[in-house]
């Protein structure tokens, strides 16, 4: 962690995945069922607005009232897609990637949420680190949900620092993400897996969740340290299972 002791640890155990494979499965069909419904009415609106957008100029003040209303569509559509991703999670397509590259190009699409925020982020990526058998993009998903969190934790004047390394002795490469930010408390340490546990006013409680299940689809796991006033810092593991070095 930035700048304090670890005192605080919290694993995702094999136990509770099952449990909440089990509660997931529940929400799923409901999110399922409900998703198609939503979603049909969320293309009328869009598509009236888009023609209401035309007969203002495209100066004028409503501009942005449209702007606003179409991002709101856009929030309302990624949580329906989060939903479905509870009902029908999708398999990994493992394929042989450079893993340090994955990490740089996720950081990449980060360090514009990290200007918005007045974060530091800092990559200290080892030079050679193996490549993986992973899905690209699921893990580039996990990636980037965690260092978006600690950005929004650091807060302004905070620092956010990636770090990725090889750990020989278990054959698995090891990340971190590590965030100066005010902390978890013990009681929400245990609470922040579960699907729908937020702490955001805008949050839907399911990144971590999801970010959870598709490390263990990959064979990996993640644990989260944090000590409260000094920071938190989340490490994902993932197993070696192809040779060669990305560079």
């Amino acid at each position: 962690m930035v700048g304090g002791e670890m005192v605080v640890a919290y694993s995702f155990p094999e136990e509770d995945r099952e449990y909440l494979t089990e509660k997931l499965a529940i929400v799923g069909e409901l999110a399922a069922g409900m998703a198609h419904e939503i979603r049909n009415p969320l293309t009328s609106i869009r598509g009236f607005l888009q023609l209401l957008q035309t007969k203002f100029d495209p100066q004028a003040i409503e501009q942005e009232y449209f702007a606003i209303m179409f991002d709101e569509l856009d929030r309302i559509n990624n949580i329906i897609k989060e939903f479905l991703s509870l009902a029908k999670p999708s398999q990994p397509q493992l394929q042989i990637t450079p893993f340090g590259q994955l990490v740089a190009e996720a950081l990449l699409l980060a360090e514009q949420e990290a200007i918005m925020y007045e974060v530091k982020l800092v990559q200290q990526l080892a030079p050679e680190l193996p490549l993986l058998s992973l899905d690209p993009g699921q893990m580039k998903q996990v990636i980037l949900n965690l260092t978006s969190n600690a950005i929004q934790a650091a807060g302004p004047g905070g620092m956010v620092i990636v770090s990725s390394y090889l750990d020989s002795a278990n054959a698995q490469v090891v990340t971190t993400v590590e965030d100066n930010g005010p902390g978890i408390p013990p009681e929400q340490l245990e609470l922040i897996f579960e699907p729908f546990y937020t702490t955001k006013e805008n949050g839907t409680g399911l990144g971590l969740t999801l970010s959870s299940r598709i490390v263990a689809s990959h064979g990996g796991k993640i644990e989260v340290t944090s000590k409260v006033g000094e920071g938190s810092c989340f490490s994902i593991y993932l197993p070696v299972t192809s040779t060669g070095t990305s560079g």
